[in-house]
């Protein structure tokens, strides 16, 4: 390896440093040995290396080994080769150990051209991150303190850069106070795995607006020194803004939606349904008078009042499955309960449907999201999922309702759960609905998928409003529901396909005890507000 480095190298050993008599040199490549003579001597002669200037070069070599630290010494001029004719190197001396000194000559036009790439590369790099609004950074892991920051980092947030490196906490104090703990954890885990993450973090500017960032980092070994955190952030507040519009946006047609769906139920059930039921009777009007009629024409007609009975029975159920009027006058248990009989009658598949004894009305928009969800995760099941049963439970705990819908199919392809975890585009709007529908309400939606079956939680938080009195035929004291702040209990788990029996119907004030078994998980995603 000494042979073969790509510079020359010589080294000097200082038996007694106060005695240059006894200094030895005791090794030399073939390059160094081209470029000055291999003797004691040469390297204890500035005139001999054809240095510059006066240099003492034993009191260098002796100051180089007592601090420890490599020294420049000077520029010399090869003459004597054919090969080197008239070229200019850099000779500098480094400590070997604690009484050597090693000598490395290098050649002052390649270190010229490096240096004149490394302000090249430099500059491309700040025009870069310049470009789309990155700040690169390093920073003590243990404390978050920055050593370094590119200058991006003031028309960003508008502190100067020394106040990123001189202030105390700095990053902690400008930190957005509930992503503090977050971005802290982060650095840990990057510290403790060796291992880049990403995450995303939110800072206040100097003039007070809150700034969207997202930074990858990763720990940075130096030779000889501490590791330090090294990484990246873009300003990505404009993204987040637009995510914000989209999100409104999505609410907004799904409110449209419900109520374009409300409305066409009405009209189905008013308007189309009456002019049915008006032709129905008046074809049992005719009926009754067939007599003088031939035997095929009241066969024609018979067929007729079948299929007319039918289309009376389609159009209701339409109505019902686009705005079920039982969700308004009975409430979610009511509703749920006749659309999933309905469900199992159509499709074929075995439904089990269990409740709370006591499951409290719950607010409008509470009441319908859960129903969507329902409706819309059967509708999975019937399309994709090739199971034969499925098991809706709807429960009521202390701070929160939740409906559960389970099955025993093939479960979700892999790719999917994948590109949901990662933030990707959802292929149709189903999930995306769900998931929108229990952000907005502050709630939470999981799924769950294995081998042998999905299973889908929605979750919604419960905020207890006072007592109302008893009116006098109830004999107990009613409960009022309201949509509260955002979950803060544990994470909900899942039970698997297959458990789908209908719980003890407990008193809802008490928390259930978790349950014991669960299925082994492939894939599990949770998205919360």
């Amino acid at each position: 390896m000494f042979e073969s480095f790509p510079r020359g190298i010589a080294v000097i050993e200082l038996v007694n440093p106060k005695n240059i008599s006894t200094w030895q040199l005791t090794a030399m490549n073939e390059l160094a040995s081209k470029l000055v003579a291999p003797s004691i001597e040469t390297f204890l002669s500035a005139t001999l290396l054809r240095l510059a200037g006066a240099i003492d070069l034993p009191t260098m070599y002796r100051d180089v080994v007592a601090s420890q630290r490599a020294r420049t010494i000077g520029m010399i001029e090869v003459r004597n080769s054919s090969r080197y004719n008239h070229q200019l190197f850099t000779m500098s001396a480094f400590p070997v150990g604690s009484s050597a000194v090693g000598v490395l000559f290098e050649d002052a036009q390649r270190l010229t051209a490096a240096s004149s790439a490394r302000v090249r590369a430099e500059r491309h790099l700040t025009q870069t991150c310049e470009f789309v609004g990155a700040i690169l950074w390093r920073a003590d892991p243990e404390t978050l303190q920055f050593t370094y920051v590119s200058p991006q980092a003031e028309p960003i947030l508008g502190y100067w850069l020394e106040r990123w490196t001189g202030e105390m906490n700095f990053w902690k104090k400008h930190l957005f106070p509930e992503d503090r703990q977050r971005v802290a954890s982060v650095c840990e885990k990057i510290l403790r795995a060796r291992s880049r993450r990403d995450f995303e973090f939110r800072m206040t500017s100097v003039h007070g607006q809150l700034l969207w960032f997202h930074a990858a980092a990763e720990l940075a070994e130096q030779p000889g020194g501490r590791p330090e955190l090294v990484g990246v952030m873009n300003d990505i507040t404009d993204l987040k803004r637009a995510e914000e519009r989209i999100r409104a946006l999505t609410s907004r047609l799904m409110r449209v939606q419900d109520e374009e769906r409300r409305h066409i139920s009405r009209e189905l059930h008013d308007s189309l349904g009456q002019y049915l039921t008006s032709i129905k009777i008046n074809l049992e009007i005719v009926k009754r008078e067939s007599g003088t009629l031939s035997e095929q024409h009241r066969e024609l007609l018979l067929e007729c009042s079948e299929t007319l009975e039918k289309c009376v029975q389609e159009v209701r159920s339409v109505s019902y499955v686009l705005h079920p009027p039982l969700l308004d006058e009975l409430g979610l248990v009511a509703a749920l309960r006749w659309y999933t009989a309905g469900f199992a009658e159509r499709s074929g598949i075995g439904l089990n449907f269990s409740v709370d004894r006591e499951f409290s009305r719950l607010p409008k928009e509470m009441e319908l999201a859960l129903f969507r969800i329902t409706q819309e995760s059967l509708t999975n099941i019937q399309r994709h999922s090739q199971s034969k049963n499925a098991w809706v439970t709807l429960s009521e705990y202390k701070d929160r309702a939740e409906v559960r819908i389970a099955d025993n199919g093939k479960g979700i392809p892999e790719g999917v759960i994948d590109r949901i975890a990662e933030g990707k585009t959802i292929e149709g709007v189903g999930l995306r609905g769900m998931y929108e529908r229990m952000r907005e309400l502050g709630g939470r939606l999981e799924i769950e998928s294995t081998s042998t079956g999905t299973a889908v939680s929605a979750v919604l938080p419960l905020q207890k409003g006072e007592a109302k009195p008893a009116e006098a035929d109830d004999g107990e004291e009613r409960r009022s529901r309201s949509a509260g702040k955002p979950l803060e209990t544990e994470d909900l788990r899942i039970a698997g396909p297959g458990t789908g029996k209908v719980e003890p119907e407990g008193d809802p004030k008490e928390e259930r005890p978790a349950r014991s078994r669960r299925p082994e998980r492939r894939r599990a995603y949770r998205r919360s507000r």
